[in-house]
Order: C-alpha cells, then structure tokens, then sequence
C-alpha cells in the first residue's frame, strides 16, 4: 500500500528505471515541456558518470555488435571517461498557469550545444535551426575535420513529469532521434535516407541536496524502429520485439555555478 497518490504516482517512472523495465513508453504527450522546480533555475557544472551498459536484446542488436558494447562498457565505464559539462536552467513565460505566468525549463540550445561540445569538441555544433521542447534541430561537425556534417533531429513522442517532494524531482521524455546527412549547400537535391533512426527513452531521478548540488540518476533505453529503406535494419527492428537494444545508467551530479 502507497501512503499517498502522490507517492504512488512517484513509483511509476522510478520503477520502470529500477527494475529496467523493457516495454515502450505507457505515457504520452502529458505536458508542453518539463516544468522544473524553483530551485533548478540557473547555470550548473555537471559530471555524468556511465555506471552500466545493458544489451536486453544481445550483442548483435546492439550498435557494433559484441566489440561495440565490450569498448562501450570498457571507455565509459571501466575507465571512468565522464562527460563534463555545463548546464542551464531559465525561466520561460507560458506554461500550464495561464497567461502571464512563467515556469523554470531546461535550456535545450544552450545545454545540447554543451554536451556536444563536451562529447566531440569545441566546434561540433554548426546551427541550431529549431530548439523547441518538441522538437530540436542542430548540424554538426563530426570530430576530424571532415566536411561531411550530419544533420540531428529530435522530435518529442511522449513526456511526464512526476514532482515528488520539494528535494525529489522525476521526469522523462520519450524522443524520436534521426540523423541524416546535411545538405545545406544544396536545398534543391532529392532527399537522402537518413543514417539512422531510434528512439530514446530518458528517465531522469533528481534530488536536491542542497541550494548548489543536486544529483540525478538517470536511464536511457534506446528502442529501434523499422526502416523502409534498409531490409537489414528492419530484420533488427523485427528482432528486437519491441524491447529496448541499449539501456545506459548515469549517476549526474550538478553544482551550481550561479
């Protein structure tokens, strides 16, 4: 028995996360963005630490097969190579309070183009032509000097957010990622198929420890979808049943800066 509904409604996102669960999202588009809490508002130094690699439908679904998750598992998490980065929390007008009314959001440009630039170096992030919270659109610049940039599109399918107690905060949000090649020199030539197309659930566990550090536990799990396009991929999609190919926790940690 729950003592309250709203710690049952707390249990929903916190046991898909703890018990791994592998089914598709149950929730939809419940809300226009994720509305944070007060005490998220303002720049904060984050470190996410990869503490495990799971391949729920074996090494020949997951990308680059056995060599792809034993070096995935021995850079991100044997070695310990964590991501440093900055992240930012503003105060956006609109929300679910009506008119005139304002609520604390992540700052999607600003955070994507720090994580990028963490994971693939200073000038990975071209453009940002849409940044939205259901939709986000950057090109960028593969590491290694190559011309060859690659177009991201991440398109919101399903979010939810489950506030807890003024200290704990849970949300998640389900995005369609497809990457393509980017033709910007040439807007008139024929579409090309995209490079791949996934889907990924991010389930995050925030706890406020104090006015400058909150930590959050967080869970990805990245669903396959079926291509029309290439038969290999759609014999992965028909193989993976519907359950995710890579399930990745983080430990983040995040200290405020101002």
């Amino acid at each position: 028995a729950y003592s309250s509904d709203a710690t049952q409604l707390q249990s929903t996102l916190e046991a898909r996360s703890a018990e791994n669960s592998l089914v598709p999202p149950p929730y939809g588009m419940e809300a226009s963005d994720i509305f944070y809490p007060p005490s998220f508002l303002g720049s904060w130094k984050a470190l996410s630490k990869t503490t495990d690699i799971i391949a729920p439908c074996g090494f020949e679904l997951f990308t680059g097969g056995k060599a792809g998750y034993d070096n995935a598992v021995q850079t991100e998490v044997k070695e310990g190579n964590d991501l440093e980065y900055k992240a930012r929390f503003v105060t956006l007008s609109g929300g679910e309070g009506g008119s005139g009314s304002t609520y604390i959001a992540a700052d999607r440009e600003y955070n994507a183009k720090e994580i990028a630039k963490a994971a693939m170096g200073t000038y990975s992030v071209v453009d940002t032509p849409v940044a939205t919270p259901n939709r986000y659109s950057c090109v960028l610049a593969p590491p290694g000097g190559t011309n060859n940039l690659i177009c991201v599109d991440i398109l919101a399918l399903a979010r939810k957010a489950e506030p807890v107690s003024s200290e704990k905060f849970v949300c998640s949000e389900f995005v369609r990622q497809i990457v393509s090649p980017a033709q910007r020199n040439n807007p008139n030539a024929p579409p090309v198929p995209p490079l791949s197309v996934k889907e990924i659930e991010t389930i995050s566990i925030y706890n406020v420890v104090g006015e400058n550090k909150i930590t959050c536990r967080q869970r990805t799990a990245t669903f396959l979808v079926p291509s029309q396009t290439d038969p290999l991929a759609f014999k992965k999609w028909q193989l993976s049943q519907g359950k995710p190919v890579d399930v990745r926790y983080y430990d983040v940690t995040y200290t405020r800066l101002t």
